[in-house]
């Protein structure tokens, strides 16, 4: 981050439009795999599903942080700053909503894996719905439909997945990775990757200085990327409801400040 400090009122404000994650991250780390594994079978991959979740709510957390980092600069380069200096929000803006972008991709594949182990799907279970994708959320999301279309551990994926702002986070990422990242106005001339010649009437006509109209404005990039972190945040915690659920019928409960165990 550059180096500036808001006041406590500001920074106050800020964090009232984060998402309230303190509660599932203290969830998620009474819960551990080692004492899961008392109950388990020593070949189970079900205590692995809360490594997964540790690592999903971690990577959650990062692209919470960086949400805040986003909403800081940017009142900070156009409130705090004279004169304003627009370019310097959308710089520094357009840096944290990537990140978030990032980071929830990666959360959702974490994700992804904690079903795979929570409920215990193998490799074989899981081929048929490789062909044509890499993403293991993709993979996951499909075979859940096909085959647990009923299933509480289905909705809570597909709340998320058939979202638009999930859909257009994703989009936005892959655009980030794949292709030529997605223009944004505020940063000057920008060009597409296309050819300059354009046909005409006539034959072809060349715009010498023009540039290309910018896809994106940082506020609509933050009004797709901020919904999906929330929608996340809220599948997570779904998610782990059902994990802990499933773990009653191991002779755990979480009580208070643990998990307590029956052994069986």
């Amino acid at each position: 981050m550059c180096r500036f400090l808001l006041d406590e009122l500001t920074q106050l404000k800020v964090s009232q439009d984060l998402p309230e994650i303190n509660s599932l991250m203290g969830t998620i780390a009474k819960l551990r795999p080692d004492f899961i594994s008392i109950n388990t079978h020593p070949e189970s991959n079900i205590p692995v599903a809360e490594v997964c979740l540790r690592d999903a709510v971690e990577a959650l957390a990062d692209a919470r942080y960086a949400l805040g980092e986003c909403y800081e600069h940017i009142i900070w380069y156009r409130e705090k700053v004279q004169p304003p200096n627009e370019e310097g929000a959308v710089v520094f803006g357009r840096f944290y909503a990537d990140d978030i972008a990032f980071r929830l991709y990666s959360a959702g594949e974490h994700l992804a894996n904690a079903i795979i182990y929570m409920l215990e799907i193998d490799d074989q279970q899981l081929d048929p719905y490789r062909t044509g994708r890499t993403s293991q959320q993709a993979i996951v999301g499909n075979y859940l439909i096909r085959e647990q279309p009923n299933s509480s551990v289905t909705r809570a994926v597909l709340k998320l997945a058939q979202s638009k702002e999930w859909q257009r986070t994703s989009e936005y990422r892959s655009k980030l990775v794949h292709d030529q990242p997605p223009t944004v106005k505020g940063l000057g001339e920008v060009y597409k990757r296309a050819r300059r010649w354009q046909k005409t009437k006539g034959g072809y006509g060349l715009g010498i200085g023009q540039g290309d109209a910018p896809e994106h404005s940082l506020e609509e990039i933050l009004s797709f990327i901020k919904p999906a972190l929330f929608l996340f945040t809220d599948a997570l915690a779904s998610m782990t409801g059902l994990y802990i659920e499933s773990l009653k019928s191991k002779g755990f409960t979480l009580s208070g400040d643990s998990l307590e165990i029956k052994v069986i």
